[in-house]
């Protein structure tokens, strides 16, 4: 066809389409023998055997560094309320880093993307992975024919389900609980000089390193390869600074709202709204923190969570202890700060009636057992309140409630991260 013809680039380009194409039907269809050879070409790119498992078909694939970082992952359902599917697959555990994502995704034996699937498992994996590395990941997914809108994308490549908020997060959970108990086997490279210490992330600055002696040569490996795994010696037991914890209790408190809201998220900063009291409160920010804090913050690497409060952060060759609630606060406030009157915005489809959330609020976070109608009249009071700051809310927070009193959008701290209405 003409126009499909001026679609096509050069022969390389599409070359590895069709190759990444036969990659992926080859780890998913092991009973069936793939060869895919560019023309002129002695060797084949991509070679399975009929006879192998889907494990095999990875390691032929993709490598013997992916199959070997990969822990299984099943996951079921058949509630036809909420939603009925089948799970089976294979996602790298803590070891493995990349700079791409990998996702293959299969839903009854076809090819498919999913964008909302792929997010939020890289939203597990970001509590888990050192930045800059990414999952690799292989789904395959069975449910009705009927739950699944396949008219998303003129190419079929994209689909949509039924309930897939649902089946989104019971997959999410799946995937987290695997990478805790596969975290317990993380590597690191071996600590090779200088034992380092250990410290809160409140303490004021960093010590400074020993000199180095007059006559000896500094190492040539870099500072973040300076992890110690010394199991001999108790200075390197992580353990030996942390809290013991029942196993119950830790799986209790460490849940994955917990996990998201320790990611920090990079975000371009704009110019604060010219107000006397707000540039004052910059201008204090400015003139009492702390440099030493400041660089540690700034460029850590995060390394896991000890419990819901504290995380192991590094930066060169030291651990850090960090309080994930009180640095969060701090940042907003901050983040807040620096950003007051130019914040983005999230619009809602079906605006909320502010009366009802502010009567949700008081339920949520009342202790006692108070009348409902008190409620009521709290709640009809701060609506009023907030009817009469329409414009200052709009005009510093972004916040915009309509004339019926209904919160139509919402203003966002974080860039990239939607919250859980």
């Amino acid at each position: 066809m003409a126009a499909r013809k001026k679609t096509l680039q050069n022969s390389l380009d599409d070359y590895s389409k069709i190759v990444n194409v036969v990659s992926r039907f080859a780890i998913h269809h092991t009973n069936v023998s793939f060869s895919c050879r560019k023309h002129g070409a002695v060797k084949a790119d991509v070679h399975t055997m009929a006879t192998s498992s889907t494990l095999d078909s990875i390691r032929t694939v993709y490598g013997v560094s992916a199959a070997r970082n990969l822990v299984e992952v099943k996951a079921s359902d058949d509630a036809p309320s909420s939603s009925v599917f089948e799970l089976n697959g294979y996602v790298s555990n803590a070891n493995y880093a990349a700079k791409k994502t990998t996702m293959v995704l299969f839903i009854n034996d076809s090819l498919v993307e999913w964008f909302a699937m792929k997010r939020a498992i890289e939203i597990v994996y970001a509590a888990t992975l050192p930045k800059a590395s990414k999952p690799f990941i292989y789904i395959s997914i069975v449910l009705p024919p009927e739950n699944i809108d396949v008219n998303v994308h003129p190419t079929k490549r994209e689909v949509s389900l039924l309930n897939q908020e649902v089946i989104i997060e019971k997959i999410q959970l799946v995937i987290e609980a695997t990478l805790r108990s596969s975290n317990e086997a993380r590597t690191f490279q071996d600590q090779t000089a200088g034992q380092s210490s250990i410290s809160r992330i409140n303490k004021s600055k960093e010590d400074n390193p020993s000199p180095t002696p007059p006559g000896s040569r500094a190492p040539k490996a870099p500072v973040n390869k300076f992890i110690r795994t010394d199991s001999l010696d108790p200075a390197g037991r992580l353990h030996a600074y942390m809290q013991v914890m029942p196993s119950g209790q830790l799986e209790k408190n460490v849940t994955l709202s917990a996990v998201r809201s320790s990611i920090r998220q990079r975000r371009i900063q704009k110019n604060s709204i010219e107000l006397t009291s707000v540039e004052e409160l910059l201008e204090e920010i400015n003139k009492t923190y702390d440099p030493g804090i400041l660089e540690i913050v700034k460029h850590c690497t995060y390394v896991g969570m000890e419990d819901d409060i504290f995380a192991l952060l590094q930066h060169k060759t030291h651990l850090y202890l960090a309080n994930v609630v009180n640095l969060s606060k701090e940042s907003m406030y901050q983040q807040v700060l620096s950003r007051f009157g130019h914040f983005n915005a999230i619009q809602l489809s079906d605006p909320a009636p502010v009366k009802d959330v502010i009567i949700l609020a008081l339920k949520e976070n009342s202790e006692s057992n108070d009348d409902d109608t008190f409620k009521e009249k709290i709640a009809e009071m701060n609506t009023d309140l907030l009817k009469q700051k329409v414009a200052m809310l709009e005009e510093y927070f972004g916040i915009n409630i309509d004339d019926h009193g209904n919160i139509s959008r919402l203003h966002v701290i974080l860039d990239q991260y939607t919250p859980a209405f």
